[in-house]
């Protein structure tokens, strides 16, 4: 009888074991944003070349990670920091399955593409105005008292003519009361005082160009500018206003806001540190931090590690500024290059982050 009983007993044992392991084996991962115990959640971040590569330099120079909470309720948060042509960016948030948990875009096509909250929100601006005026003559200089007369009737080659930069160009001359027409020929003469307005790359933007004037961003600026032949003719922040504009911005999907909030919160705060890092961080820490990021292999950056200069750092006006504080300033931004554009590029309320009300 005892014996049976024994035998009988480790049946029970054996049948208890095989069951707690086929408990566990029908554990799965916790989906991303989870921040249950001891989860791991690998996020995309997609960033364009340039300024907006160098408003994260930090973080992809220490390839930071984030942990929130202690001990055993600790959530690790696990960035991939991709830098990609600034035409690509776009692509990235949208989609049926966007890519991007957290990216940086141009705040007319953050609006336009992602302004009614529902997919992405904008945690702030990181870049606030890094748009210039060159010219081959040196004597030229362009300001808020003679802007109307140096535009009118002049050649204007723009890069992104048809996305921010463009856009900002349109604006400012909308503001001098300077009207301007967009034209393919760059060889016809210009016999009006309107402006003209011509979308060029990079490659075009050289001494011998046809054009009176030509508008470039740093850190691209600097390299154009370092052979002598090309010079800064204006400043296109100041012409728009003494505290220039949100230009760049910093979203993340909303879902990920709701789920991580003291995530996002420490990922803002290392942005905004990157600010004043990057004053201090030598120029190839810099460099090599954006070219170790790219996401397409063998892809380079539009500047060099000699154009990350103190003077060319702050000329691209990296600061990160919470979208709760500077909303009404998107939303009149937004209002200004609608129409100067001729199209519509607005926001809703919900795409605006606030902390005490999306962590409600």
């Amino acid at each position: 009888m005892k014996k049976t009983l024994a035998v009988l007993f480790a049946c029970l044992l054996l049948a208890l074991g095989v069951f707690a392991l086929a408990a566990c084996d029908d554990e799965t991962p916790p989906p991303p944003g989870n921040t249950a115990t001891g989860s791991e959640t690998a996020l995309s971040v997609y960033m364009p070349d340039g300024a907006p590569a160098l408003a994260m330099a930090q973080l992809m120079s220490e390839e930071k990670q984030f942990t929130v909470g202690e001990g055993e309720d600790a959530a690790v948060f696990k960035p991939d920091y991709n830098v990609v042509d600034a035409s690509t960016i776009q692509t990235y948030v949208t989609g049926k399955e966007p890519k991007a948990d957290i990216a940086v875009l141009p705040v007319n096509a953050a609006a336009n593409l992602l302004g009614t909250g529902e997919t992405y929100k904008m945690l702030g601006a990181v870049t606030h105005g890094n748009i210039y005026i060159l010219s081959a003559n040196g004597e030229v200089k362009i300001t808020s008292q003679n802007a109307k007369e140096m535009f009118q009737g002049k050649k204007i080659g723009c890069l992104q003519l048809d996305n921010f930069v463009g856009y900002i160009l349109r604006t400012v001359l909308s503001k001098y009361d300077v009207e301007f027409e967009v034209r393919q020929d760059a060889d016809e003469e210009n016999e009006t005082k309107k402006a003209y307005l011509y979308s060029v790359d990079g490659t075009a933007i050289v001494p011998t160009a046809p054009y009176d004037l030509m508008i470039a961003a740093e850190p691209v600026v600097n390299r154009k500018t370092s052979s002598g032949k090309l010079s800064v003719a204006g400043d296109m922040q100041a012409l728009y206003g003494e505290r220039g504009y949100p230009q760049a911005v910093l979203v993340a999907k909303t879902e990920l806001i709701e789920s991580s909030p003291a995530f996002i919160e420490a990922f803002t705060a290392a942005v905004a540190a990157n600010a004043t890092w990057i004053g201090t961080a030598p120029a190839k820490t810099l460099y090599d931090a954006v070219t170790g990021h790219f996401a397409k292999e063998g892809s380079a950056p539009t500047f060099n590690e000699t154009d990350l200069t103190p003077q060319v750092l702050e000329r691209c006006a990296i600061r990160f500024e919470a979208a709760a504080a500077i909303k009404d300033r998107v939303n009149g931004l937004l209002a200004e290059l609608s129409a100067a554009a001729g199209k519509t590029f607005a926001a809703q309320d919900a795409f605006f982050y606030t902390p005490q009300a999306d962590a409600a």
